[in-house]
């Protein structure tokens, strides 16, 4: 079972993710991008250098495919928690929804959906007061206006994939909020 973590920057799903691997000691722990050993080097990449939306895009596909192939699909057996997915690839996109979709479908991508995705949403004065709160990577720089557009799309996506989604209050405290995620993963099926 795959379950990703969604949000924009600052939203807190490092935290999370930390949080959960005290929880949940046996499962897989991922992220997207930069899972792999080339996937981490994309990221960093990206998110420090200034690139075209586009290449931005084509880079983080790369990524996809090979996390898919080294990571997801070896382990479709076990519980694997993902800091960000398909999800995200599909909201950062310069393109709509549906051409990111049609991309990630022309490349043999939407082999791994995830089957829970808790997105952790921030109001726009919370997520303006984190940012002033740190520096900006490359994504992070593009401002607040485009985090905001970008978690819609979070949300547009899960539906668009109609994917079991849970939508959660981010500006809460870290112990809140996991406590929240940890009751939804109780009643979820399968896990």
């Amino acid at each position: 079972m795959l379950v990703a973590l969604e949000g924009v920057d600052t939203s807190g799903k490092s935290t999370q993710i930390a949080l959960l691997k005290d929880a949940y000691p046996h499962a897989l722990f991922t992220k997207e991008p930069g899972g792999t050993s080339l996937g981490h080097a994309l990221r960093q990449k990206v998110l420090h250098e200034h690139l075209s939306p586009s290449a931005q895009f084509l880079l983080f596909l790369a990524d996809r495919a090979l996390h898919l192939e080294e990571v997801l699909k070896p382990n479709a057996n076990k519980l694997i928690f993902s800091d960000r997915s398909l999800i995200s690839g599909l909201a950062y996109a310069p393109y709509s929804l549906e051409c990111a979709l049609e991309l990630h479908r022309a490349h043999g991508l939407l082999e791994v959906l995830p089957d829970c995705v808790f997105v952790l949403t921030l109001e726009s004065h919370a997520l303006k007061e984190r940012l002033h709160a740190k520096t900006h990577d490359s994504i992070e720089s593009q401002g607040l206006e485009f985090l905001e557009r970008t978690q819609e799309r979070l949300l547009q996506a899960c539906a668009l994939l109609g994917v079991r989604t849970h939508t959660l209050d981010a500006s809460q405290s870290p112990q809140s909020l996991n406590a929240s995620i940890l009751e939804k993963l109780k009643t979820t099926p399968d896990l």
